[in-house]
């Protein structure tokens, strides 16, 4: 029986990207043992440079989301899946299996292990979409919907199983360069997202949703991951990101 105090061990994959690092950050500060699963395996520039007092809960490791190492997905109380790419559009149907593989094949594969390995919480990133952008010619939409799907088929193959999926809109935050160099995206999104949700439904609602700061989807994952009652499918969509108060 596994001890009900012990830390929440959570494995994130896309760990040392914009929101993973931020994932990482509040589980780690929550007290979780974490481990980020990338292809390279690097602690990003900016967190070497700072060394956050954080940064010792956290393994760094490097491995391939489209072949999960099964004994480290079973190693874990909680699978955050956070794999992706810009929602970019493709002009020839390399590009586009390519897009639907990293946005819904490499998430479906952690979603498969995670299930075969009897992992209990499972936290995926997806993504709000709008309509016009609903197509099956688009690789990026396929393979998030493709991902969505197979977390809903994880929460069917037990009445135990709890997956959380989010869809948010554009995040915002400090971003950083592979250099470690910062990008202050919220200097410019964050009024574009208060005069967005000031504006009036009857012309909202032909616009693409609000832009959400990553403290918020980050915040989400991980209350997601850590919460030990939750069962079934969740569904948080962008809306409902702005209703949550940040750590």
């Amino acid at each position: 029986m596994s001890d009900p105090n012990a830390p929440t061990r959570l494995l994130v994959y896309g760990g040392n990207g914009f929101v993973g690092t931020k994932v990482l950050e509040i589980a780690a500060t929550r007290g979780a043992v974490c481990t980020s699963v990338s292809r390279s395996g690097k602690i990003p520039a900016q967190l070497e440079r700072l060394r956050p007092p954080w940064l010792s809960q956290v393994a760094w490791v490097s491995g391939d989301a489209l072949h999960p190492d099964p004994s480290l997905v079973a190693s874990a109380d909680a699978v955050v899946c956070l794999v992706g790419s810009p929602p970019l559009p493709t002009f020839n149907q390399v590009a586009f299996q390519q897009q639907v593989m990293t946005n819904g094949g490499a998430n479906s594969a952690v979603i498969a292990e995670a299930q075969r390995q009897g992992v209990k919480r499972l936290v995926l990133l997806s993504a709000h979409i709008p309509a016009l952008m609903r197509s099956s010619r688009f690789g990026y939409y396929v393979g998030k919907q493709q991902a969505s799907a197979a977390a809903a088929e994880y929460t069917k193959a037990s009445e135990d199983n709890a997956a959380t999926v989010i869809y948010p809109s554009a995040i915002y935050g400090k971003r950083y360069t592979a250099a470690g160099i910062a990008v202050p995206l919220g200097a410019f999104m964050s009024p574009v997202a208060w005069v967005m949700r000031s504006l009036p439904t009857v012309v909202s609602q032909f616009l693409p949703e609000s832009p959400v700061p990553v403290q918020q989807v980050a915040a989400c994952a991980v209350e997601a991951a850590m919460a030990a009652d939750r069962r079934g499918l969740t569904v948080v969509e962008n809306q409902d990101l702005w209703s949550l108060v940040s750590p």
